[in-house]
């Protein structure tokens, strides 16, 4: 389908502007401002389909905001100063692959449902590598509201991209998704770099924070989702 795209620069306080027929879905700690008579109420997780996968992945008791007209709204965290926020455009027909612990919320149609799904991967030598066996996808249409470290950055990957494996955020579901091994030794030893780097290959994008938060890709529990 057609490309992913970023629709704002990181930042982190992000304005968003919300038209009457859509819906945001967002964690309450990233709400910094709203109008005083928008209406708003709990979604109690993300998806029903996945409750597990919700509950894990940090995304329950979002607040659902609804305007009856367009309404400006800022999102920012209350609890990392780090933390900046983009705004990730995924038309319809396209596909997204994305570790749940970086999305802060969605932007949909109001009444529509976004569509989650998973796939397991045991038959890779990298996920086993990697322990990462568990890749959840997004399908648009949907705007989604993604958080990294210092920043998130989207680039292209037709000529091949390689990124620390521990600032990985997401890729188009399209691409061609690998592992490498760290080239050199050093960095590794004295707990500079992971031991694998994440590659991608293919007409998409990559996306990545700027700088990767100590403690994202811990062992079994941090790369298994």
């Amino acid at each position: 389908g057609n490309d992913v795209g970023a629709t704002t620069p990181s930042r982190v306080s992000l304005p968003l502007m919300l038209g009457e027929h859509s819906e945001l879905l967002i964690l309450p700690s990233y709400l910094q401002s709203l109008p005083l008579n928008v209406k708003s109420d709990t979604k109690w997780l993300l998806a029903r389909s996945m409750p597990l996968t919700s509950l894990l992945a940090g995304m329950y008791r979002l607040t659902r905001i609804r305007p009856s007209k367009e309404e400006r709204i800022i999102v920012s965290s209350s609890t990392d100063p780090l933390a900046e926020f983009s705004l990730l455009d995924v038309p319809a027909g396209s596909a997204l692959v994305l570790q749940p612990r970086c999305l802060a919320g969605i932007i949909q149609t109001n009444g529509d449902q976004l569509k989650i799904t998973r796939h397991w991967r045991f038959g890779s030598l990298g996920a086993w590598l990697t322990l990462q066996f568990r890749y959840i996808v997004f399908h648009g249409p949907a705007t989604l509201i993604v958080k990294g470290c210092r920043g998130v950055r989207l680039e292209p990957a037709i000529n091949g991209r390689t990124v620390n494996q521990a600032a990985t955020l997401g890729f188009s579901a399209n691409l061609d998704y690998s592992v490498a091994r760290n080239e050199t030794f050093l960095p590794y030893f004295f707990g500079e770099r992971e031991l694998f780097n994440d590659t991608w290959r293919g007409e998409g994008c990559c996306i990545h924070a700027a700088t990767p938060q100590r403690g994202d890709h811990s062992a079994f529990f941090g790369r298994g989702l």
